[in-house]
Protein backbone atom coordinates (compact mmCIF):
# COMPACT_ATOMS: atom_id res chain seq x y z
CA UNK A 1 0.00 0.00 0.00
CA UNK A 2 1.37 3.34 -1.30
CA UNK A 3 0.92 6.38 0.85
CA UNK A 4 2.79 9.38 0.50
CA UNK A 5 4.39 11.26 3.09
CA UNK A 6 1.03 13.57 4.08
CA UNK A 7 -0.47 10.07 4.54
CA UNK A 8 2.39 8.03 6.43
CA UNK A 9 2.45 11.00 9.05
CA UNK A 10 -1.00 11.38 9.55
CA UNK A 11 -1.87 7.72 9.89
CA UNK A 12 1.79 7.18 11.62
CA UNK A 13 0.14 10.10 14.13
CA UNK A 14 -2.72 7.81 14.61
CA UNK A 15 -0.84 4.67 14.91
CA UNK A 16 1.22 5.94 17.64
CA UNK A 17 -2.08 7.50 19.58
CA UNK A 18 -3.60 4.52 19.94
CA UNK A 19 -0.12 2.60 20.83
CA UNK A 20 1.19 4.76 23.48
CA UNK A 21 2.92 1.25 24.67
CA UNK A 22 5.59 1.76 21.99
CA UNK A 23 7.19 4.10 24.27
CA UNK A 24 7.92 0.85 26.49
CA UNK A 25 11.00 -0.25 25.14
CA UNK A 26 12.64 3.60 24.67
CA UNK A 27 11.52 3.31 28.76
CA UNK A 28 13.39 0.25 29.80
CA UNK A 29 16.31 1.23 27.04
CA UNK A 30 16.73 5.07 29.46
CA UNK A 31 16.95 2.69 32.99
CA UNK A 32 19.13 0.09 31.84
CA UNK A 33 21.64 2.16 30.38
CA UNK A 34 21.72 4.71 33.08
CA UNK A 35 21.71 1.17 35.40
CA UNK A 36 24.76 -0.16 33.60
CA UNK A 37 26.69 3.39 33.44
CA UNK A 38 26.49 3.43 37.62
CA UNK A 39 27.49 0.07 37.67
CA UNK A 40 30.37 1.00 35.39
CA UNK A 41 31.91 3.82 37.30
CA UNK A 42 31.64 1.62 40.74
CA UNK A 43 33.05 -1.16 39.18
CA UNK A 44 36.16 1.12 37.67
CA UNK A 45 36.88 3.11 41.14
CA UNK A 46 37.22 -0.75 42.75
CA UNK A 47 39.60 -1.54 39.94
CA UNK A 48 41.80 1.44 39.77
CA UNK A 49 40.75 4.25 42.46
CA UNK A 50 40.62 2.10 45.11
CA UNK A 51 43.98 0.28 44.81
CA UNK A 52 45.84 3.64 43.79
CA UNK A 53 44.47 4.88 47.30
CA UNK A 54 45.45 1.95 49.22
CA UNK A 55 48.81 2.71 48.19
CA UNK A 56 49.01 6.16 50.28
CA UNK A 57 50.19 5.37 53.54
CA UNK A 58 47.83 8.59 55.42
CA UNK A 59 45.12 9.93 52.71
CA UNK A 60 43.09 11.80 55.78
CA UNK A 61 46.77 14.00 56.02
CA UNK A 62 46.86 14.82 52.44
CA UNK A 63 44.69 17.53 50.78
CA UNK A 64 42.38 16.95 47.99
CA UNK A 65 45.31 18.83 46.02
CA UNK A 66 48.23 16.71 47.35
CA UNK A 67 45.74 13.09 47.33
CA UNK A 68 45.20 14.01 43.13
CA UNK A 69 48.96 14.85 42.43
CA UNK A 70 50.01 10.97 43.76
CA UNK A 71 46.68 9.74 42.86
CA UNK A 72 47.38 10.55 39.09
CA UNK A 73 50.11 8.67 38.42
CA UNK A 74 48.71 5.62 39.97
CA UNK A 75 45.69 6.57 37.90
CA UNK A 76 47.60 6.57 34.47
CA UNK A 77 49.39 3.64 35.34
CA UNK A 78 46.20 1.46 34.34
CA UNK A 79 45.09 3.89 31.59
CA UNK A 80 44.87 0.31 29.77
CA UNK A 81 42.20 -0.96 31.93
CA UNK A 82 40.82 1.95 31.79
CA UNK A 83 40.38 2.25 28.13
CA UNK A 84 39.14 -1.53 27.61
CA UNK A 85 36.77 -1.34 30.31
CA UNK A 86 35.70 1.57 28.84
CA UNK A 87 35.10 0.24 25.33
CA UNK A 88 33.38 -2.96 26.97
CA UNK A 89 30.63 -0.48 28.65
CA UNK A 90 29.92 0.89 25.55
CA UNK A 91 29.62 -1.88 23.49
CA UNK A 92 27.14 -3.53 26.52
CA UNK A 93 25.09 0.40 26.41
CA UNK A 94 25.45 -0.48 22.34
CA UNK A 95 23.46 -4.04 22.87
CA UNK A 96 21.15 -2.67 25.17
CA UNK A 97 20.02 0.05 22.65
CA UNK A 98 20.25 -2.40 20.04
CA UNK A 99 17.68 -4.41 21.72
CA UNK A 100 15.23 -2.25 22.53
CA UNK A 101 15.53 -0.15 19.09
CA UNK A 102 14.49 -3.62 16.91
CA UNK A 103 11.90 -4.16 20.02
CA UNK A 104 10.09 -0.35 19.54
CA UNK A 105 10.58 -1.32 15.53
CA UNK A 106 9.00 -4.41 15.82
CA UNK A 107 6.23 -3.01 17.93
CA UNK A 108 6.04 -0.43 15.00
CA UNK A 109 5.28 -2.84 12.67
CA UNK A 110 2.78 -4.50 14.33
CA UNK A 111 0.75 -1.70 14.92
CA UNK A 112 1.59 -0.77 11.24
CA UNK A 113 0.10 -4.02 10.21
CA UNK A 114 -3.12 -4.84 12.47
CA UNK A 115 -3.73 -0.77 14.26
CA UNK A 116 -2.54 -2.25 17.52
CA UNK A 117 0.81 -4.28 19.72
CA UNK A 118 1.71 -5.74 22.90
CA UNK A 119 4.97 -6.49 24.53
CA UNK A 120 5.48 -9.46 23.46
CA UNK A 121 6.00 -7.57 19.99
CA UNK A 122 8.93 -6.19 21.33
CA UNK A 123 10.52 -8.91 23.23
CA UNK A 124 10.13 -11.10 20.27
CA UNK A 125 11.66 -8.32 17.34
CA UNK A 126 14.29 -7.41 19.91
CA UNK A 127 15.32 -11.42 19.97
CA UNK A 128 15.42 -11.78 17.03
CA UNK A 129 17.16 -9.13 15.03
CA UNK A 130 19.36 -7.38 18.32
CA UNK A 131 22.41 -8.96 16.71
CA UNK A 132 22.22 -7.82 13.80
CA UNK A 133 21.17 -4.80 14.45
CA UNK A 134 24.24 -4.63 16.89
CA UNK A 135 26.82 -5.37 14.05
CA UNK A 136 24.71 -2.95 11.79
CA UNK A 137 25.47 0.26 13.71
CA UNK A 138 29.05 -0.74 14.50
CA UNK A 139 29.54 -1.16 10.70
CA UNK A 140 27.89 2.36 10.36
CA UNK A 141 30.05 3.92 12.85
CA UNK A 142 33.17 2.69 11.48
CA UNK A 143 31.85 4.08 8.02
CA UNK A 144 31.60 7.26 9.88
CA UNK A 145 34.69 7.22 11.71
CA UNK A 146 36.54 6.54 7.85
CA UNK A 147 35.97 10.27 7.83
CA UNK A 148 39.02 10.95 10.01
CA UNK A 149 40.85 11.01 6.64
CA UNK A 150 39.73 14.69 6.25
CA UNK A 151 41.35 15.62 8.64
CA UNK A 152 44.92 13.67 8.00
CA UNK A 153 46.31 16.99 5.80
CA UNK A 154 46.32 19.46 8.64
CA UNK A 155 47.31 16.80 11.21
CA UNK A 156 50.55 15.98 9.23
CA UNK A 157 51.06 19.41 8.90
CA UNK A 158 50.96 20.14 12.62
CA UNK A 159 53.18 17.20 13.46
CA UNK A 160 55.73 19.68 12.31
CA UNK A 161 55.71 21.85 15.52
CA UNK A 162 59.36 23.57 14.69
CA UNK A 163 58.02 24.48 11.41
CA UNK A 164 55.04 26.34 12.59
CA UNK A 165 57.04 28.49 15.01
CA UNK A 166 59.63 29.61 12.54
CA UNK A 167 56.69 30.51 10.03
CA UNK A 168 53.65 32.18 12.09
CA UNK A 169 51.43 31.98 8.42
CA UNK A 170 52.04 28.58 8.31
CA UNK A 171 50.20 28.15 11.16
CA UNK A 172 47.62 30.42 10.43
CA UNK A 173 47.51 28.05 6.81
CA UNK A 174 47.63 24.95 9.46
CA UNK A 175 44.77 25.77 11.55
CA UNK A 176 42.31 26.20 8.56
CA UNK A 177 42.95 23.19 7.14
CA UNK A 178 42.26 21.12 10.21
CA UNK A 179 38.80 22.93 10.45
CA UNK A 180 38.46 22.70 7.17
CA UNK A 181 38.95 19.20 7.41
CA UNK A 182 36.70 18.98 11.04
CA UNK A 183 33.95 20.47 8.91
CA UNK A 184 34.09 17.88 6.26
CA UNK A 185 34.14 15.02 8.42
CA UNK A 186 30.67 16.48 10.00
CA UNK A 187 29.44 16.57 6.59
CA UNK A 188 30.64 13.17 5.48
CA UNK A 189 28.84 12.03 8.90
CA UNK A 190 25.44 14.04 8.17
CA UNK A 191 25.63 12.53 4.88
CA UNK A 192 26.49 9.32 6.05
CA UNK A 193 23.57 9.46 8.63
CA UNK A 194 20.43 10.39 6.08
CA UNK A 195 21.61 7.71 3.79
CA UNK A 196 21.48 4.76 6.29
CA UNK A 197 18.86 6.47 8.36
CA UNK A 198 16.20 4.24 7.11
CA UNK A 199 18.80 1.13 8.05
CA UNK A 200 17.54 -0.43 11.74
CA UNK A 201 13.57 -0.15 10.43
CA UNK A 202 14.84 -2.48 7.20
CA UNK A 203 16.54 -4.57 9.15
CA UNK A 204 13.92 -5.34 11.64
CA UNK A 205 11.09 -5.22 9.34
CA UNK A 206 12.46 -7.86 6.63
CA UNK A 207 14.85 -9.41 9.31
CA UNK A 208 17.89 -8.87 7.43
CA UNK A 209 21.31 -9.89 8.23
CA UNK A 210 23.70 -6.52 9.12
CA UNK A 211 25.13 -6.04 5.25
CA UNK A 212 22.17 -7.27 3.58
CA UNK A 213 20.42 -4.22 6.16
CA UNK A 214 23.10 -2.03 4.81
CA UNK A 215 22.23 -2.50 0.94
CA UNK A 216 18.45 -2.57 1.72
CA UNK A 217 18.84 0.97 3.84
CA UNK A 218 21.11 2.32 0.80
CA UNK A 219 18.74 1.05 -2.18
CA UNK A 220 15.51 2.69 -0.21
CA UNK A 221 17.10 5.78 0.17
CA UNK A 222 18.22 5.79 -3.51
CA UNK A 223 14.82 5.13 -4.62
CA UNK A 224 13.06 7.43 -1.85
CA UNK A 225 15.34 10.44 -1.88
CA UNK A 226 12.42 13.14 -1.12
CA UNK A 227 10.69 11.48 1.28
CA UNK A 228 13.58 10.38 3.39
CA UNK A 229 15.07 13.54 3.50
CA UNK A 230 11.85 15.19 4.26
CA UNK A 231 11.28 12.62 7.19
CA UNK A 232 14.87 13.44 8.21
CA UNK A 233 14.19 17.38 8.05
CA UNK A 234 10.73 16.64 10.33
CA UNK A 235 13.15 14.28 12.81
CA UNK A 236 16.42 17.26 13.43
CA UNK A 237 13.16 20.03 13.69
CA UNK A 238 11.73 18.48 16.40
CA UNK A 239 14.92 17.67 18.15
CA UNK A 240 16.09 20.91 17.42
CA UNK A 241 12.77 22.43 18.75
CA UNK A 242 12.66 20.64 21.50
CA UNK A 243 16.15 21.91 22.62
CA UNK A 244 15.50 25.85 21.85
CA UNK A 245 12.31 25.45 24.36
CA UNK A 246 14.91 23.95 26.77
CA UNK A 247 16.87 26.69 26.38
CA UNK A 248 14.38 29.12 26.71
CA UNK A 249 12.49 27.78 29.55
CA UNK A 250 16.00 26.77 31.61
CA UNK A 251 16.16 30.58 31.85
CA UNK A 252 13.24 30.95 33.94
CA UNK A 253 14.06 29.97 37.19
CA UNK A 254 9.98 28.96 38.25
CA UNK A 255 9.64 26.51 35.60
CA UNK A 256 13.37 25.78 34.52
CA UNK A 257 13.69 22.55 36.49
CA UNK A 258 10.37 21.67 35.97
CA UNK A 259 10.78 22.40 32.30
CA UNK A 260 13.51 20.01 31.68
CA UNK A 261 11.85 16.89 33.33
CA UNK A 262 8.67 17.61 31.48
CA UNK A 263 11.20 17.46 27.71
CA UNK A 264 12.83 14.62 29.36
CA UNK A 265 9.40 12.82 29.02
CA UNK A 266 8.78 14.19 26.22
CA UNK A 267 11.36 13.15 23.99
CA UNK A 268 11.54 9.59 25.58
CA UNK A 269 7.39 9.17 25.94
CA UNK A 270 6.57 11.04 22.91
CA UNK A 271 9.16 12.12 20.40
CA UNK A 272 11.20 8.75 20.14
CA UNK A 273 8.41 6.32 19.53
CA UNK A 274 6.42 8.83 17.33
CA UNK A 275 9.34 8.95 14.86
CA UNK A 276 9.77 5.26 14.89
CA UNK A 277 6.44 4.67 13.98
CA UNK A 278 6.64 6.95 11.01
CA UNK A 279 10.35 5.84 10.03
CA UNK A 280 8.75 2.06 9.67
CA UNK A 281 5.26 3.44 8.06
CA UNK A 282 7.42 5.11 5.02
CA UNK A 283 9.58 1.74 4.69
CA UNK A 284 6.30 -0.55 4.97
CA UNK A 285 4.14 1.61 2.66
CA UNK A 286 6.82 2.20 -0.17
CA UNK A 287 7.79 -1.61 0.21
CA UNK A 288 4.13 -2.34 -0.18
CA UNK A 289 3.88 -4.43 3.13
CA UNK A 290 0.49 -5.11 4.12
CA UNK A 291 -0.88 -1.63 6.52
CA UNK A 292 -3.84 -1.07 8.39
CA UNK A 293 -6.99 0.39 6.67
CA UNK A 294 -8.11 3.49 8.50
CA UNK A 295 -11.46 2.42 8.76
CA UNK A 296 -10.77 -0.81 10.22
CA UNK A 297 -8.95 1.30 12.95
CA UNK A 298 -11.44 3.26 14.02
CA UNK A 299 -13.92 0.48 14.48
CA UNK A 300 -11.04 -1.80 16.56
CA UNK A 301 -12.32 -1.37 20.51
Amino acid sequence: MHEDLGKVLNKGFGTWKRNLGIAVPFIFNMLLSMLVMVMAVIILSFLVIAPSISKISDPSSLSPEEAMALIMPLFNDSIGIVVVFGLLTILVLTFIQSYFTAGAVGMAKAASESGHTTLSDMFHYGNKNVISLLLAKIMVFLISLAGIVFIVPGALVTNDFGTLMSNPENAVITSVMLLFGFLLWILYAIIVALVLSPLEFCLVVDSLDPISGLKRGYSFFMENKLDVLLLFIVMISISVLNNLLSEVMSSIEAVGAVWAFISFILSIAVIQPLITVWWTRLYMSRSEKELYDISELLEYP
